[in-house]
């Protein structure tokens, strides 16, 4: 989580290297372990090549071989977990995927044209319409709110810019091949919502890597700083991103604020 000096503001980490990198304490996850941080190792291991089974979340006896390879491919102590040095590892060598997977562009010879219209100047993203929910979209929202009833809360409004920025947030993880909250294209969330036009007293934002809209949420419900951002009292608007891609096969983003 995050705290702003002004503000109160609270990210659940859901990315793995936020959450376990500032641990002053090793960690190890193995064989019966299970959730979200399961789902990404797995996933990881997957595009790596070193793991063929499904993502289920559930540190199984093949997710156990597939940390086996790859510890033994990156020279590190073959003990079928995942410690600190593992995942290190696994985060630097997926990183790096996408790089070394990228071929070399070639330059086309361009005839010479008489120059087109010069296009209009694309709009700032402060002018930038929002964007109604998807089916998918609106079914996490009612997820939500029915959480949020069962605990007393009032439902949060659907804001379509939110909506909006928070799929363009989703898409920006799978076309750049990162989990995190911090976008290398839009900077943090807060910073994203400002850049849109996005005004707010109080804001959050959690990320998932997930197969389907019930897997993702039983798993940030699950999770205490996913959960308490589901149920900050201080809410009131809410937008929902649901991307296809990534390493478990959909990308969430769930952004809220307070007015």
């Amino acid at each position: 989580m995050l705290q702003g000096s002004k503000k109160r503001i609270w990210i659940a980490l859901f990315c793995i290297v936020l959450l376990f990198s500032s641990a002053s304490t090793a960690f190890a996850f193995g064989k019966t372990a299970k959730g979200p941080d399961v789902y990404a190792v797995q996933g990881m291991l997957k595009s790596l090549g070193y793991y063929g089974g499904p993502i289920t979340g559930y540190f199984g006896n093949q997710t156990e071989a597939g940390v086996k390879a790859f510890q033994r491919k990156y020279g590190l102590p073959v003990t079928g977990a995942v410690d600190d040095q593992t995942l290190q590892s696994i985060l630097w060598a997926y990183g790096n995927l996408k790089i070394s997977k990228t071929p070399t562009p070639t330059q086309t010879p361009v005839p010479t044209r008489t120059p087109a219209p010069t296009p209009a100047p694309t709009p700032a993203p402060s002018a930038a319409p929002g964007a109604l929910p998807s089916a998918e979209e609106q079914a996490m929202i009612d997820l939500v709110n029915k959480e949020r009833a069962a605990a007393g809360l009032a439902p949060l409004a659907v804001d379509n810019a939110l909506t909006r920025t928070a799929r363009l947030k989703s898409q920006d993880m799978v076309d750049n091949n990162y989990f995190s909250h911090d976008s290398p294209a839009y900077g943090s969330p807060f910073d994203m919502m400002k850049s849109f036009g996005i005004s707010y007293r109080t804001a959050g934002e959690n990320i998932a890597c997930n197969q389907s809209v019930q897997a993702a949420h039983e798993a940030l419900m699950n999770s205490p700083g996913h959960r308490a951002n589901i149920l900050n009292k201080d809410f009131t608007h809410i937008g929902i991103g649901i991307v296809s891609g990534g390493p478990c096969g959909k990308m969430f983003t769930q952004q809220f604020i307070g007015r």
